[in-house]
């Protein structure tokens, strides 16, 4: 009996996928032209790739009021020779903060960054020491660990808090 072999739709997308992007990094719409697809499935094909660690996310920004595509690029290997390329405008010796935390997660890191650094600490301070977060979001994490007694505002002007004792 002869052996026969099935090739998925899906597969073969993610191959297209994988292929557009040998050339570099490049937009859902790049990658569903040169893949020869729709956009809606390039953009699907992506976002599996991106879960899966084939195919990393680099969010495009804003030009004033106008927001930038996300570029899409494969992972940086090691026998890179620049392992500064393809990293979406970060600056060497820096880590990128994931886009989104989930709920509750910046109040855990918060509440985790007060209890291993003693002392006084400003949400600015805090948010920096975080890898870049919002010290306004890190302000409002605060504020919520000084409500559930888990952090303690030692002065209003300028704030500053710390652990609480305990």
């Amino acid at each position: 009996m002869p052996t026969t072999t099935t090739t998925t739709t899906t597969t073969t997308t993610a191959e297209a996928v994988l292929a557009a992007l040998g050339s570099g990094p490049a937009s859902a719409a790049e990658v569903a032209q040169a893949a020869g697809i729709g956009r809606s499935t390039a953009t699907k094909a992506l976002a599996a790739l991106t879960a899966g660690g084939q195919v990393e996310r680099s969010p495009g920004g804003r030009d004033g009021a106008r927001r930038l595509p996300d570029r899409w690029s494969l992972p940086a290997t090691a026998e890179d020779p620049d392992p500064s390329a393809g990293d979406g405008g970060e600056s060497k010796g820096t880590t990128p903060t994931p886009l989104r935390l989930g709920k509750g997660e910046l109040t855990g890191m918060v509440a985790a960054f007060l209890r291993n650094n003693p002392g006084e600490h400003s949400p600015s301070a805090v948010a920096k020491a975080l890898g870049g977060r919002s010290a306004g979001a890190v302000g409002n994490a605060l504020g919520r660990l000084v409500a559930s007694g888990d952090a303690t505002q030692t002065s209003d002007r300028p704030r500053r808090y710390r652990a609480a004792a305990g």
